[in-house]
């Protein structure tokens, strides 16, 4: 039976933290560390505003630093795990460290995530170092940065590619992609792809680490936009595109 013409499946969804893991970053992650059990609440609890509790998720979390430079660990990849401490645990492995030359290899670990690849159809298990298989489970990249990201991809396998070569792997991939970074020109031009979502933090006159930096510190701010995004993500996860 093609694929179009299988039911949906709602309340599904595959979720990867892409967190730019350079040095200035680390006000950012230690506020996620903080957070992450409160996003896993409200993803999976009704809140009563008419989005459905996701009732069942994976995560996992992926830093990318400069795929071009110096940094040592330019990506780093995890597993998706089902529970809350094994994504914090996550989190606490993450070092925030290298950085200071802007911009960095967003696209690259866009690119990167997007291609991973998915489950076998019809497979008894999930791999957990692949997408669920399309029409099991939306797919859901968010992430979190301070700094605007290089135009060409340094990937071998991206080949030189940039920005449109990005948009069609997400697009092709089905990938729906929520971005939480300062209000920066370049970011809006990942917000036109398709079923995108940018939550930009105001500068006020900062630069884009110190506004980030400032904004995450605050503990209700933070917190009502992590809310925000799990509602995001729960809406997403009643529809997946296939």
């Amino acid at each position: 039976m093609p694929d179009q013409q299988q039911p949906k499946a709602k309340g599904v969804v595959d979720i990867v933290f892409l967190m730019d893991a350079t040095g200035s970053m680390a006000p950012c992650i230690d506020a996620l560390k903080r957070n992450v059990e409160l996003f896993i609440d409200s993803l999976t609890i009704s809140s009563g505003n008419n989005v459905s509790p996701v009732r069942d998720w994976r995560a996992k979390v992926v830093g990318y630093r400069d795929f071009e430079d110096s940094d040592a660990e330019p990506f780093v990849d995890s597993s998706f795990v089902r529970e809350p401490a094994a994504l914090k645990a996550q989190l606490a492995a993450l070092v925030a460290k290298g950085g200071g030359d802007e911009p960095e290899s967003l696209l690259d670990a866009i690119y990167r995530v997007s291609m991973v690849g998915q489950t076998e159809k019809g497979a008894t298990a999930d791999d957990p170092s692949k997408w669920r298989y399309r029409s099991a489970a939306a797919r859901v990249v968010i992430v979190f940065t301070d700094a605007p990201f290089k135009e060409k991809l340094a990937l071998p396998e991206a080949k030189g590619g940039g920005l449109n070569d990005v948009i069609n792997a997400v697009t092709s991939n089905r990938i729906i992609l929520s971005v939480f970074a300062p209000d920066l020109e370049c970011f809006n031009k990942l917000a036109e792809i398709d079923r995108a979502e940018y939550m930009p933090v105001p500068l006020n006159g900062k630069t884009a680490q110190d506004a980030l930096k400032e904004f995450t510190a605050d503990q209700a701010n933070f917190k009502e936009t992590l809310k925000q995004l799990a509602a995001s993500v729960s809406k997403s996860a009643e529809t997946p595109a296939l």
